[in-house]
């Protein structure tokens, strides 16, 4: 082992005329195992995975319609809160300033809310379902469970419930702070 590789430094830091020397395929990989990264271990690269399985079983089970995950955790969640404001609904579908706009513009088109001004504050839209959308949400509510149980059915029950507090203490941590999650 050279000096080098006992301080942490790489071949990489090396410097010829200012260049970093060339990493041969060797070098390349020994430095790769070093770092410890594994993909198919990686937990961004799992939740990526993950999801991509969720939206699988939500177009399974919504086969035939014109709706997104998004758009129906928005619906849902209009229905269970009344009348919200579209900031605050973004906030809790946890959706950014502008998805939260692309889904109001499409429930809007296929009727399924309303937007109008505060009146209490015109600077913020008040989002509300019509009659329509609450009968199409209402209509779609136990297909939407099936997607969850559909989701989580490698799972024991009990697996299940340790998944579902294990992502709720993730997703309650606050990701501004770097390394709170201990």
């Amino acid at each position: 082992m050279t000096t080098e590789k006992k301080s942490g430094k790489n071949e990489a830091s090396k410097r010829q005329g200012g260049e970093a020397a060339p990493l041969n395929r060797e070098q390349v990989l020994e430095e790769y195992a070093r770092t410890g990264y594994e993909l198919d271990r990686h937990p961004a690269h799992m939740i990526r995975k993950a999801h991509q399985r969720a939206t699988l079983r939500f177009q399974q089970v919504m086969a035939g319609e014109d709706l997104s995950p998004t758009q129906y955790a928005a619906l849902a969640t209009i229905l269970k809160h009344g009348e919200v404001s579209q900031n605050h609904l973004g906030r809790l579908t946890a959706m950014d300033p502008s998805t939260i706009s692309i889904v109001m513009r499409k429930l809007l088109k296929h009727e399924l809310i309303t937007r109008s001004a505060s009146e209490t504050d015109q600077r913020l839209s008040m989002i509300a379902l019509t009659e329509k959308g609450t009968q199409y949400t209402l209509e779609r509510l136990a297909r939407s469970v099936e997607v969850g149980r559909r989701f989580l059915s490698p799972l024991s029950p009990s697996e299940q419930a340790t998944l579902l507090r294990l992502l709720k203490r993730i997703n309650d941590d606050d990701p501004s702070n770097g390394d709170s999650g201990k």
